[in-house]
């Protein structure tokens, strides 16, 4: 069965039961709890070093810092929490999906002129998920054992896979950690004119015109390595982040995958590089392209109405039974061959002469009806043969054993 073990009774998990999606992988548990920490950190090392005596500090503080550091802790926890759009045991295509038919059927010649032995399947399936529908933009994710629409990548630092219904708190995390690491930074520059750098192993020099207080306010500054950690982080946590952001502006702007962009570089574009709709964007949903306030803010992705399972790209009902979906005609899609019954077909053909005498009556009879005498040789005759008996270079083999 896909997905991976459940905890509290099969009620968090990424399997088929799991009533909740909640990823259980040791690195991303581990990654995760790293995320929260570090920010945790940076916060508390603020509030007890950076903003002490300072109004301007206490101000970038209350008015930037507090708000970028609890939407990143909130976009965190939507992006570690939420299903990233995997497709549930018997989910259905969509009506208006056509079956694929990029290959030729068994038996049939491919353009070099050999045989061509693969199958024309009708629908996407994954064997790693017991057989179940995959849609044209699915891939299949190894850590979380689950088909996942728009699978972007797997991201440890919020501990889940990246897909098309949690693509937008993963970047909205990356970028709030980055403004983070920005603001943390502006902090440290005014308590370094405030208070001086941090320099524990060196003995703090006194300034000019200090006061008591301001002696006071700058002794955990100077004198602990909190100050020089937090500096440490802001700034790798600062380029890392950086980074992975303009590498998502991409993804924003084609609302295509890292996986869908990469085989679109290669040459192997197809129906899961398209986007469904240039009316919103599918990372963020609404119902425009444009920026709105929902883009900035960690809540639930909306779609107009009706278009959910279209990005989806399935059909899916809690009624639905839990057992992949088949079609009606499977077996004969599948197979590529009529397995049911042997059909003949009636057809003209010319058979060889006899050394019966009948030759020459047979063509005076002919002649009461036709202008040109044909001799028996040349005259065709109904011969019944099965369909199975063509050869495969046949031009008058029929297809599909029809009636013709």
């Amino acid at each position: 069965m896909g997905g991976r073990k459940d905890v509290c009774g099969a009620r968090r998990g990424t399997s088929f039961e799991a009533k909740s999606w909640l990823s259980l992988n040791v690195c991303g548990c581990i990654g995760v709890t790293l995320s929260f920490s570090v920010h945790i950190f940076a916060f508390s090392v603020i509030i007890c070093h950076l903003i002490a005596g300072s109004l301007i500090s206490t101000a970038v503080f209350m008015i930037l810092y507090t708000p970028v550091f609890m939407l990143a802790l909130a976009s965190l926890f939507m992006a570690w929490t939420t299903d990233p759009g995997c497709v549930p045991m018997g989910a259905r295509p969509l009506v208006t999906v056509k079956r694929a038919s990029s290959v030729t059927r068994d038996g049939g010649t491919d353009s070099s002129g050999g045989v061509n032995n693969n199958r024309n399947r009708a629908l996407r399936r994954c064997h790693k998920c017991n057989d179940n529908f995959k849609p044209s933009r699915a891939h299949h994710d190894s850590v979380t054992g689950r088909c996942i629409v728009k699978f972007d990548h797997f991201c440890p630092w919020v501990g889940n896979a990246v897909g098309a219904m949690n693509h937008k708190f993963f970047v909205l995390f990356v970028g709030y950690t980055m403004a983070s690491c920005l603001f943390s930074l502006c902090l440290i520059g005014l308590r370094t004119l405030y208070c001086g750098s941090p320099s524990p192993l060196l003995p703090r020099k006194k300034m000019e015109n200090e006061t008591p207080e301001q002696k006071n306010e700058c002794a955990g500054w100077n004198e602990s390595y909190l100050g020089l950690a937090l500096l440490v982080v802001s700034v790798v946590f600062f380029l890392f982040t950086s980074c992975m952001l303009a590498e998502q502006i991409e993804a924003i702007k084609t609302n295509a995958s890292k996986i869908a962009r990469m085989k679109m570089s290669v040459g192997r574009a197809g129906t899961e590089l398209s986007r469904v709709t240039e009316e919103f964007n599918e990372m963020f949903g609404g119902v425009s392209n444009h920026v709105a306030m929902h883009w900035l803010i960690p809540i639930p992705i909306e779609f107009p109405n009706g278009m959910t399972k279209i990005v989806l790209g399935y059909e899916w009902d809690e009624t639905f039974d839990a057992v992949p979906y088949e079609e009606l005609d499977s077996g004969d899609l599948e197979t590529g061959a009529s397995n049911s019954v042997t059909r003949s077909r009636i057809e003209l053909t010319t058979v060889p002469p006899t050394a019966s005498s009948n030759g020459n009556q047979t063509s005076g009879e002919g002649d009461q009806f036709s202008g040109n005498a044909l001799t028996s040789s040349e005259r065709p005759k109904l011969v019944k043969r099965n369909s199975r008996e063509y050869d495969i270079g046949d031009p008058l083999r029929p297809s599909g054993g029809t009636l013709t």
